[in-house]
């Protein structure tokens, strides 16, 4: 155990846990089961104790939802770590109609919550999410071929208001299958938007990197609006790429190849 940071030796006592922690791969490779719970770390305290107490109150039917634990002192963050309850799952690809069913039950269940809490985050995620919906500029300086790809997408695309609410921004890899249980839904990467981006991220995502069927973006309904949420989706994850090394020409022309099937298939 003297190989783990003290701070989660800490947040195991904290949250009154025993046992040895076993490393779990996916995401970030950074979470441990110890015993029937899954301690992850977390960078903002007042982000996860707000989000976390709304996952607490959320009651899903027709999927799971990996419920948060409290320490002693009745926290969701112990020393710098969250933890939650283990629920039995694996990642698979595709299955992109499954994912869909469970994405708006879910986002069903968050719809009564507000978002006025939520602080404004700066990760790069949150920064390409605003790329997306037009909120902020693309950074500067940026590799010619770079900026004429990113430009040229959104200029297909007008600031607009639509109805938002809290959802998931990362579902195609955080939707866990089980032979006899529920689709579980994990690791919550919220944003602020209409449902149909989610979705639209989630079906470009299993189609980018999971390979599937080019075909499959059908199982969204076919309309202008669903349209523009899919090219707001692929705009969001090229974006993440530039907030990640805005030099890598390489690495951005890699993530747009895998993109570009959509996007032809789109008519952009």
């Amino acid at each position: 155990m003297s190989t783990y940071p003290k701070s989660l030796m800490q947040a195991i006592d904290s949250f009154g846990l025993t046992g040895e922690p076993i490393p779990l791969a996916g995401g970030q490779n950074l979470s441990v089961k110890v015993g029937e719970a899954v301690l992850k770390p977390v960078d903002d305290l007042s982000h996860y104790e707000w989000l976390l107490s709304i996952l607490d109150e959320v009651q899903p039917t027709g999927y799971r939802l990996s419920k948060p634990l409290r320490t002693a002192s009745g926290a969701f963050v112990g020393h710098g770590w969250m933890a939650s309850l283990f629920e039995p799952g694996r990642e698979c690809d595709g299955r992109i109609k499954d994912k869909l069913e469970t994405a708006r039950m879910f986002h069903k269940d968050l719809a009564p919550f507000g978002t006025e809490d939520m602080d404004a985050a700066n990760h790069r995620w949150a920064r390409a999410h605003r790329v997306a919906w037009q909120e902020s500029e693309l950074p500067h300086p940026l590799p010619d071929q770079v900026h004429s790809i990113l430009a040229g997408l959104l200029r297909h695309l007008e600031p607009k208001n639509y109805p938002r609410q809290l959802v998931h921004g990362d579902l195609s890899g955080n939707i866990l299958f089980h032979e006899t249980l529920s689709p579980l839904v994990i690791d919550f990467s919220p944003t602020v938007a209409p449902v149909e981006y989610a979705e639209a991220i989630l079906v470009c995502d299993c189609i980018a990197w999971q390979r599937s069927p080019l075909e499959e973006i059908n199982l969204l309904p076919k309309s202008e609006f669903y349209k523009e949420m899919l090219l707001r989706a692929i705009v969001f994850r090229l974006s993440v790429e530039v907030f990640c090394d805005s030099l890598n020409t390489q690495s951005f022309r890699k993530q747009y190849m895998l993109f570009k099937p959509i996007l032809d298939y789109l008519g952009y």
